[in-house]
């Protein structure tokens, strides 16, 4: 294996440990359990993989990689749900419609993005390798789908972001966006630029780890807000919903 290898498997691994590191420290597996769960399954996956590919174990590999990659899509799913309850944890009405319309939109996104990869032609030598990858394309699209009406809803609502769950939700977006990129290209351009979208893949994933080391290394205090006083109309919105939802 090449340093620059070695530097690929072995820089987002001590970023993990960083970052689990403060987890534990500040026990976010409390009030976070999913984005916890997220980083030390990526950290245990890791290890596993490198320890195959540093020993030539090619069908292994492939089999950690692709259970690993349905645990990784579960995760992802409960983490963006995660942080849609703490941006809306001081609205119980507004949290359980947003809740609603996330897994509506969810499903519809899923089902567009389904479509997409049906539609798409695919430029992939490998059947197994195409399927795939349209699969992981389709799982991208849903999520950062989500990710974007998770946004769209908090801006519309003028509703106050913790730092925590904003840099954990800016560092979701960098590596779902460089993913979706990826993934499209590699749909396009085949089997031929396989090392170039890991390594781009690759960089999106540690972009998105510093960023949430940043988030969690900052002196900044959890309580801290970054948006303006909601708009008086949401705290009607929220009352109304709440006397709704107890009929």
């Amino acid at each position: 294996m090449s340093i620059l290898q070695y530097a690929l498997w072995l820089l987002p691994a001590a970023l993990l440990i960083a970052i689990g590191y403060k987890v534990c420290v500040r026990r976010l597996y409390r009030d976070y359990p999913l984005f916890s769960a997220y980083i030390f399954a990526h950290l245990a996956r890791l290890l596993i993989l490198f320890y195959c590919y540093r020993l030539g174990i090619r069908e292994t590999y492939r089999h950690v990689y692709l259970y690993a990659e349905i645990v990784d899509a579960a995760l992802k799913f409960g983490v963006i749900f995660e942080l849609c309850s703490h941006v809306f944890r001081s609205y119980e009405g507004i949290r359980s419609a947003v809740s609603t319309v996330l897994r509506g939109a969810s499903l519809i996104l899923l089902l567009a993005a389904v479509g997409v990869a049906a539609a798409s032609a695919s430029y992939d030598s490998d059947v197994f390798l195409s399927r795939f990858f349209a699969m992981e394309r389709s799982l991208e699209i849903v999520q950062g789908g989500l990710l974007f009406l998770l946004f769209l809803l908090a801006s519309v609502l003028s509703l106050r972001w913790n730092a925590l769950p904003l840099g954990f939700a800016v560092g979701w977006g960098v590596v779902t966006s460089v993913n979706l990129a990826a993934f499209t290209l590699r749909a396009q351009l085949g089997v031929s630029s396989r090392e170039v979208l890991s390594l781009i893949s690759s960089a999106g994933y540690n972009c998105a780890l510093l960023t949430w080391i940043v988030t969690l290394y900052a002196h900044v205090p959890v309580r801290q807000l970054v948006r303006g006083a909601p708009s008086p109309d949401v705290e009607s919105w929220n009352r109304a919903l709440v006397d709704f939802l107890r009929r």
